[in-house]
């Protein structure tokens, strides 16, 4: 019975394998192994021991089957795998786990799964921001409204708008690839932190067993490692699903039939929009990504529970954890993907956007306020006189210019200048270098990151 709309709605494959259950108990058995292949090294098992618990893990020896017929039995999910792991050994048998606990083994999987999950989002970031980059270069001179308050404001540019998402994502990428260090980690000091179990070089073996790894390792633990770390690492993912969902709703409004500047891109001869409207063009996608961005974020509340423990460690962390981290990081993923399908196939109306531009003179009033106190206006008067003429021009359904005209305006300027200053493509400012210095910031950190990621 599959009950998880993960299973069969959501989700990518590749993060969805990260944390499936087959997975899961691969990586666990390669912490065994690489316990074993530590304690080895500093002489607390024999060498032929490691190598036989190496070779059945390498083999796949250890079947998800029988580790579950094993629980069934037992009811110790971490013990039924070291039984089943000790019962396909030979001279390995009688050390497997040895000087360890199920939370070693647990924390260090964990580590692991995240690890390879935090892989594939930062490269989802960087997809995104790839095709961020794409529809700046394309739209740095495309004249929109800018909007406050859900009204008209001054102009802006489709580009600058896409400028400020491409600088969010570069911040989002500096944060994961920075918390890695601490959020990765695992530990091998046993049920309460001491290591007393492996001896004198207990912090030896737990360094090499995480080198092993690829992870890196507690300094200082109870039974499990700190879940500030797993509450880091939700924070930055909820961090990212505003940022996804902020992005979605402005395509979202702006998709809107008395907008319809922006839209998604609609299969006119296959998609259906509504099951009873056969006219319908919803905005499915970025939907569905406000939607799921939601769900993400309320995963981090179980979390912070998590983080409170009695003593060295009970068990009301271990079940909601099932859920958190794997949903967490299969979220991200599906939303980011989702979004960077939307953006690299986005319908741009530059024609609505100009024509709104360039339909609404009151856009211009910052414009003209600034042109006045630019020519010997004092800047409140400036603002009082172009506020006044406004307010005029709507009661009376006049046009901006022609009420500033009446209102002696062309006393302060010339109407040439005053047509100047109403022009939407004269009052941009530093748009344009604004989107290139968001693309030139972006490669660089690009080319740093390249430096800094491991895999």
């Amino acid at each position: 019975m599959i009950v998880s709309p993960l299973d069969y709605r959501y989700g990518r494959d590749n993060v969805k394998n990260i944390f499936s259950e087959e997975t899961r108990l691969n990586i666990m058995l390669n912490v065994e192994a690489a316990i074993a292949q530590a304690e080895s090294y500093y002489g607390i098992i024999p060498e032929e021991a490691y190598a036989d618990i190496r070779k059945v893990v390498d083999n796949n020896e250890v079947k998800i089957g029988r580790v579950k017929e094993i629980e069934a039995i037992i009811n110790h999910d971490v013990m039924s795998i070291v039984e089943g792991l000790t019962e396909k050994c030979t001279t390995g048998k009688n050390y497997v786990h040895f000087g360890v606990t199920s939370n070693d083994i647990n924390d260090s999987a964990s580590a692991v799964q995240m690890k390879r999950a935090i892989s594939i989002i930062i490269s989802d970031l960087e997809d995104l921001g790839k095709a961020l980059v794409s529809r700046i270069k394309e739209n740095e001179e495309t004249i929109m409204v800018g909007r406050t308050h859900g009204q008209h404001a001054s102009p802006i540019t489709l580009g600058l708008k896409f400028a400020v998402y491409l600088s969010e994502i570069g911040r989002h990428l500096e944060r994961i690839q920075e918390a890695r260090k601490r959020i990765i980690a695992g530990k091998i000091l046993g049920p309460v932190g001491t290591g007393a179990a492996l001896g004198k070089n207990a912090l030896k073996i737990q360094e090499k067993t995480c080198e092993i790894l690829g992870i890196t390792h507690e300094t200082a633990s109870t039974q499990i490692v700190g879940r500030d770390r797993y509450i880091e690492y939700l924070s930055i993912i909820n961090n990212i699903s505003v940022s996804m969902e902020k992005f979605a709703t402005e395509i979202r409004n702006l998709q809107r039939p008395e907008i319809y500047e922006l839209s998604e891109y609609f299969d006119s001869d296959k998609q259906v929009g509504s099951s009873s409207m056969p006219s319908k063009r919803n905005p499915i996608v970025s939907e569905n990504i406000v939607s799921l961005a939601r769900l993400t974020r309320s995963f981090i509340i179980p979390e912070y529970e998590a983080g409170v423990q009695w003593h060295e460690r009970d068990l009301t962390n271990s079940a909601l954890e099932r859920f958190t981290i794997p949903y967490v990081s299969i979220l991200a993923d599906d939303i980011i993907t989702k979004m960077t399908g939307v953006f690299s196939h986005l319908f741009i109306n530059r024609e609505e956007m100009k024509k709104r531009a360039y339909g609404d003179e009151f856009i211009m009033s910052e414009s003209v306020t600034t042109t006045l106190t630019e020519n010997g206006m004092p800047r409140q008067d400036a603002h009082e006189f172009v506020r006044e003429a406004s307010m005029h021009a709507y009661k009376q359904k006049k046009t901006l210019k022609e009420t500033l005209v009446d209102m002696g305006i062309l006393n302060h300027i010339s109407e040439k200048i005053l047509d100047r200053a109403m022009e939407p493509e004269n009052f941009l400012g530093v748009s344009k270098e604004i989107c290139e210095d968001a693309i030139k910031n972006f490669d660089n950190l690009q080319k740093y990151l390249a430096g800094e990621i491991y895999d």
